[in-house]
C-alpha cells in the first residue's frame, strides 16, 4: 500500500513553516489514517516491548511518522526535536517553536486580520496578481486556525477591485447569487473579464482615430489609408456574402472615380466618397 505510493516527504528547512505543516500533514495521512492520528493523539512507548497485536501496531503507526518527520528536517531543525520521544512529541515541539504559544498566535492573527481589512487591488495589478496576494494572507490566517468564509471572502474581493472593473461587478452582483459563487468562479469570470477588455481599444485611442480621419488627407500616412481600405473591403465582402438587398449575387465593383472593375480591393476614393456601383 504504502510502497507504491511515491512521494517525497516535504522537506523543512526552517523558513514558511505554515506551508510545510500542512503538507506533511497530508504527507502522513498518505502514509495511512492511524499514522496521523499517532500525531493528534500521542503514543507513550510502554517499559517493555508489547507482544499484542493492537500494541504492536500503534507502536509501528508511531515509528512511521516519527520516521517521517525526521527524514523532513534539516540538520539545523532536526537538532532541535532529536530528543524528543514521539512523534506527537516532534510535532508539537516545532509548532511551538514556529508558532509560538497563544499570546504570540493571537498577536500574529491581529496583524494579519489588519492587513486583509486593508487589502485593495492596485492600479497596476492584474487579476492573478491581486488574487495570489489575497491567497497568501487568507492562507497565512487559516493556518493559524482561523477560518475565513468564502461567502465574505468574494464580498470583499468585490468591494475592493479597481473602478475599470465596476461594469462587471455591477452586472456579477445582479445576475449572480454572491451566498453560492465561490472565489474560484470569481476569479475565472473577471479574468475572461480583463482579457476581453485587453483585447479591446479604448475610447481614447478609438476618439483620437475618428479625429484623425478628419485631418487633411494629403498628410495622411499610405499605411493608414491601407488599413482603412481593408476594413471597407471586408465590410463590403461581408454584405456580398450575407446576400442582402441590392448585393445579393452581385460581383464584382465597378468604381465610379476610376472606372476600374475591383474584385478584391476597392479605390481608395471610393472610400472617401463611398460612391460605388455593381458590374
Amino acid at each position: 500500500m504504502v510502497d507504491n505510493y511515491a512521494v517525497r516527504n516535504p522537506i523543512f528547512d526552517g523558513t514558511n513553516y505554515a506551508f510545510w505543516s500542512i503538507k506533511m500533514k497530508a504527507y502522513l495521512n498518505a502514509l495511512g489514517y492511524d499514522v496521523w492520528q499517532s500525531v493528534v493523539d500521542g503514543y507513550t512507548p510502554p517499559s517493555t516491548p508489547p507482544t499484542d497485536t493492537a500494541g504492536k501496531r500503534k507502536s509501528e503507526n508511531n515509528a512511521k511518522a516519527e520516521h517521517a518527520l525526521l527524514c523532513s528536517l534539516v540538520d539545523s531543525e532536526f537538532t532541535k526535536v532529536m530528543h524528543c520521544k514521539s512523534a506527537k512529541e516532534i510535532w508539537n515541539k516545532l509548532k511551538g517553536i514556529y508558532e509560538g504559544d497563544e499570546k504570540v498566535r493571537e498577536a500574529k492573527l491581529q496583524s494579519l486580520r489588519m492587513k486583509y481589512e486593508s487589502l485593495k487591488m492596485k492600479e497596476d495589478e492584474d487579476i492573478v496578481a491581486y488574487f495570489l496576494r489575497v491567497d497568501e494572507i487568507v492562507n497565512a490566517i487559516t493556518t493559524l486556525g482561523e477560518e475565513v468564509e468564502d461567502t465574505l471572502l468574494v464580498r470583499k474581493l468585490l468591494r475592493t477591485l479597481t473602478m475599470k472593473f465596476d461594469p462587471k461587478v455591477s452586472a456579477i452582483e445582479e445576475m449572480k447569487d454572491l451566498k453560492t459563487l465561490t472565489k474560484d468562479e470569481l476569479f475565472g469570470i473577471l479574468t475572461a473579464y480583463e482579457m476581453r477588455r485587453e483585447d479591446k481599444p479604448s475610447l481614447k485611442e478609438a476618439s483620437f482615430k475618428i479625429s484623425k480621419k478628419g485631418k487633411n488627407k494629403n498628410h495622411a500616412p499610405k499605411e493608414s489609408s491601407s488599413s482603412e481600405s481593408d476594413e471597407a473591403e471586408a465590410y463590403f465582402m461581408r454584405k456580398f456574402k450575407k446576400g442582402k438587398g441590392k448585393y445579393k449575387g452581385k460581383f464584382p465593383f465597378k468604381c465610379f472615380n476610376c472606372g476600374k472593375k475591383k474584385a478584391l480591393k476597392i479605390c481608395p476614393a471610393v472610400m472617401e466618397k463611398k460612391f460605388f456601383s455593381w458590374q
